[in-house]
């Protein structure tokens, strides 16, 4: 009995003194920092993303984390400051391996088109939202879809949707007509007189304005669908290698007449 007690008190202490150590090593390893500079590492990254561009958001990470592997804080700090880049869709995790390694895994967006503003092509993602990167008018990749004459201004911060009925529309049509081998002879959506009539229409590199109509999905009763214009251009690029094939100044989608003028 007595060895039992002995055996049950030896316990006690041994538990006592793991309870007491555990806080301390955790304090011990808070404590610890390191001088050396973060290696950011981050996952999926799109071919279009170079390592400058990731230099900037790696210093988005680091600029979060005070040096201890115990910074958790500084870990959901990080993961809130990279969603507010605009980069990103969403931030699966971002985790500490040893002292100075970090790792980010996240859903990336997709740079889709532009918006032209006072001089500025600004990039926006297939959802409408602002990416932190705009070239000056006309320099902006070609394969980049561009619209003109949003009713509202650019948004405020970055991956905030850019606001708008007129806008909402254009990306949708921009996404409608974006895999079609024509998609090259579109200059832009233009939104000048959308907020007049309701209705989008593009322009070609040759200078006609085709009348699309309302957002696609969207069209009135006198509309014709969607998919039925889009099948009108693609004959007239079949049959004559333009979209804008006889037009010298507007093409008109919205019935099943189609008018030129």
């Amino acid at each position: 009995m007595i060895v039992a007690v002995g055996w049950s008190v030896s316990f006690a202490v041994m538990a006592l003194a793991l309870g007491m150590g555990v806080p301390v090593l955790s304090r011990e390893a808070a404590a610890r920092k390191s001088d050396a500079p973060f290696q950011v590492y981050f996952s999926s990254r799109p071919v279009w993303m170079s390592e400058a561009d990731l230099a900037p958001l790696a210093e988005v990470v680091a600029k979060q984390l005070n040096g201890s592997p115990m910074d958790r804080d500084g870990l959901t700090e990080s993961r809130e400051a990279l969603m507010r880049t605009g980069w990103f869709s969403e931030i699966i995790q971002v985790k500490r391996s040893g002292m100075n390694e970090v790792y980010v895994d996240g859903v990336w967006t997709t740079p889709f088109a532009v918006v032209r503003e006072q001089g500025y092509d600004h990039l926006i993602d297939t959802d409408g939202k602002l990416l932190p990167r705009c070239y000056r008018e006309g320099t902006a990749p070609s394969s980049l879809i561009r619209i003109e004459n949003a009713s509202f201004a650019c948004p405020a911060a970055y991956g905030n949707e850019w606001a708008g009925k007129d806008m909402r529309g254009a990306v949708a049509l921009a996404r409608l007509i974006n895999d079609h081998a024509w998609r090259g002879q579109i200059a832009c959506i233009d939104l000048d007189r959308t907020k007049d009539d309701g209705c989008l229409r593009l322009k070609t590199n040759r200078g006609c304005t085709i009348k699309w109509g309302r957002c696609p999905g969207n069209e009135s009763a006198a509309e014709v669908p969607a998919r039925q214009k889009i099948e009108y251009l693609q004959w007239l690029f079949d049959h004559y290698g333009q979209i804008d094939a006889g037009c010298e100044d507007e093409l008109n989608l919205l019935c099943d007449y189609v008018g030129m003028r």
